[in-house]
């Protein structure tokens, strides 16, 4: 998929996505998330059966945007339909492992592990997949 540079940054960047998804009662929700690009995929990891995961199964819809925390300002979103597929344990763990360490650093992540993996077997998880139908890129710097 053909993608803005600064969009694409702002994905393959340590930033803070916004999930948004319809809940079980119907009402929009936004949840911040760790996030992946991979391809024309948005992955996020997620414990197995958590409420977004039995929510985004009866409504797949969902957005995920991500903007610059201060000027100049830019945000991106993707749209489109997840799907939800079990992540088993021992990629699980790779995964969320290259995920601390993008975001926190190597001593944040290598602590950040060491409290999730709780004695070394966090099981299986989900992993949502949001295939990129729509996005949007938009500068709002001014300039």
């Amino acid at each position: 998929m053909d993608m803005h540079p600064k969009a694409r940054e702002l994905l393959t960047g340590p930033n803070i996505g916004n999930l948004g998804y319809y809940g079980l009662d119907g009402h929009p929700r936004v949840l911040p998330v760790w996030f992946n690009l991979a391809g024309d995929d948005i992955e996020i990891a997620s414990p197995p059966d958590a409420y977004k995961c039995r929510a985004l199964r009866r409504d797949p819809r969902a957005v995920l945007t991500v903007s610059t925390p201060q000027a100049p300002y830019h945000v991106v979103s993707v749209s489109g339909r997840v799907d939800i597929e079990v992540l088993p344990e021992p990629r699980r763990i790779e995964y969320v492992s290259d995920l601390a360490h993008r975001y926190l650093g190597a001593e944040g992540g290598d602590a950040y592990l060491a409290k999730w993996i709780r004695g070394g077997h966090p099981g299986p998880g989900d992993l949502l997949r949001l295939p990129i139908e729509r996005l949007r890129y938009t500068d709002v710097s001014g300039g």
